[in-house]
């Protein structure tokens, strides 16, 4: 029985042994690869293009704001001026699917006066968002919802329904930019730029917003139109490039 367990114990110590041997001579694949790597000299610029072009659609926050001591009544009166705007706005050609609601309150407040509260009242406000698809009516479309009830003009902005094509010719313009910038700085130590190393896209504009009060076209005259002028929309790209050398 000793003798069975002795000769047990005299094989595992010389597989061990046998293992040892093997791993203090083999090649540390493991270290070689971690120490391995590439020194990378990159230049980094960065690149603007701008395209500009004239819109071709409107939207317009516009709504109703009423105020009343009573709750219920604020409300009544603010759904009552709401359905004649948008009555309007349909009857202007704008669709039903162009009209979404982006805000309603109704809520408490007070007035105050060389240092008096006033009673308190309730403000019901509902605003919605107008997409005009044929920006030549925007002025009238502006002066229709107005004459209907509409006392808040938050925002005109002007766009393009397909901003796509022009944001990638200016995409264009901002890598060109770019490698422009990197040749100007590499030639000083004798290099040219190459494929970039790497890209980043940065930034993207394309709209123009204007300001509106109703109050003021509602101290015009009747028999003008309220003018709009669409502009043009400036679609800017940017970039943000690496040459490596």
């Amino acid at each position: 029985m000793k003798s069975k367990l002795l000769a047990g114990i005299s094989m595992f110590l010389i597989v061990a042994m046998a293992f040892s041997f093997i791993a203090l001579n083999s090649p540390n694949e493991l270290s070689a690869a971690d120490t391995t790597g590439t020194d990378v000299k990159l230049v980094t610029v960065s690149g603007e293009g701008k395209i500009v072009v004239t819109p071709d659609l409107a939207y317009i926050d516009l709504g109703v704001q009423t105020k009343n001591a009573d709750a219920e009544k604020a409300q009544q009166e603010n759904a009552k001026l709401m359905t004649a705007v948008i009555a309007a706005l349909k009857s202007m050609g704008i669709a039903e699917a162009d009209i979404k609601t982006t805000g309603y309150n109704l809520y408490q407040t007070y007035d105050y006066y060389q240092d008096k509260q006033s009673d308190p009242y309730y403000v019901a406000s509902n605003i919605v968002n107008v997409k005009i698809k044929d920006i030549t009516k925007v002025g009238s479309i502006v002066d229709g919802a107005t004459k209907a009830g509409a006392n808040s003009v938050n925002s005109i902005r002007f766009t393009v329904a397909d901003d796509s094509k022009y944001y990638q010719e200016a995409l264009k313009l901002a890598m060109a930019n770019a490698k422009g910038k990197a040749t100007a700085i590499m030639s000083t130590f004798g290099k040219t730029p190459n494929m970039p190393y790497a890209v980043n896209e940065t930034s993207y504009g394309g709209t123009l917003y204007l300001d509106y009060s109703p109050a003021k076209a509602m101290n015009e005259s009747a028999d003008y139109s309220t003018p709009i002028q669409t502009g043009e929309i400036t679609i800017t790209a940017n970039v943000s490039v690496e040459y490596d050398y």
